[in-house]
């Protein structure tokens, strides 16, 4: 075994010696035929370029500083000014401002509605396809909360009311294959002194409008109106209402002046605010409720 190392370690010396042996001929080769000076090119020679001289020079910053010193401009290293763009497109420090919210005008308005009339036309039972006449007509007193069941020409003392006319006028629609129904109903108000006239699927509202407005302070503080130019006072101010105005649902209030200050004129839309004491509806019991059929073919 040592025979054996002994011959590769001879090996591996001679191997050595050659490798040194050749690299030491190519290296003497490179010398002999390259050259000893330093290389340029033969047609573009390096032109020596003189280096100028570096002279201070002293910055003049014309008026006013390009930076000025008030408290809202603030640079930092990393943190750049905040810088926004006025009404009128030019560039500022001063960061927009919100817009002041109006004065509180003291009240709010709750409903604007219109009571209905005191009687109301639910239904009928007619009898006779041919004659109208032997009809039963229902009625529902809103006072008295009761139901009122009367014939054409009868009249109903207690609810101060005579039934004048009733009327059924069925026309076919060959459109639509169809029978359409109109049902009239005529009364006298024996209070009102004056005729009534109803249409079988409609509600009948009074002509009185009932504008209901509450304190802002004090949300149970309302006072309910009816007319216009009516004055009241309410959360320590004298207020008027001026319009009432049934298709948007608005009503128009002049908050009048105190002291020195001015008149204020607002347009008011209804909103609700829910009393402290006021049950919730999704705890509030559902009662079935009553629905009167109208027994016509």
């Amino acid at each position: 075994m040592n025979k054996i190392y002994d011959k590769l370690l001879l090996l591996l010396a001679g191997l050595a010696l050659l490798g040194g042996a050749a690299l030491f001929v190519l290296k003497s080769g490179a010398d002999e035929f390259g050259s000893s000076g330093p290389s340029q090119p033969a047609e573009n020679p390096y032109v020596a370029v003189p280096v100028p001289e570096s002279g201070s020079v002293e910055a003049e910053w014309p008026e006013p500083l390009p930076q000025s010193s008030g408290p809202d401009w603030l640079y930092d290293v990393f943190t750049p000014p905040k810088i926004y763009i006025d009404k009128d497109g030019l560039f500022t420090a001063e960061p927009p401002k919100l817009p002041t919210p109006p004065e509180p005008f003291g009240i709010f308005l709750v409903d604007v509605a219109r009571k209905l009339y005191r009687i109301q036309f639910e239904g009928y039972i007619e009898e006779d396809l041919s004659d109208a006449s032997k009809s039963l007509i229902l009625l529902y007193d809103e006072e008295r909360k009761i139901q009122i069941r009367v014939r054409p020409g009868e009249a109903i003392a207690e609810a101060e009311l005579t039934v004048l006319d009733f009327m059924i006028e069925r026309k076919f629609d060959p459109a639509e294959s169809t029978v359409l129904k109109t049902v009239k109903l005529e009364l006298m108000d024996e209070r009102a002194g004056e005729q009534v006239t109803f249409i079988h699927g409609e509600r009948l509202f009074d002509s009185t409008v009932t504008v209901v407005v509450a304190s802002e302070e004090n949300p149970e503080e309302r006072i309910e109106l009816t007319e216009e130019g009516a004055s009241f006072e309410l959360a320590s101010a004298q207020y008027v209402l001026q319009k009432i105005n049934l298709e948007e649902n608005s009503a128009t209030f002049e908050k009048q002046a105190m002291g020195d200050g001015e008149a204020e004129v607002r347009v008011l839309s209804p909103q609700f605010i829910p009393q402290e004491n006021e049950p919730d509806e999704s705890d509030a019991e559902v009662l079935p409720s009553i629905e009167v059929l109208d027994l016509n073919f």
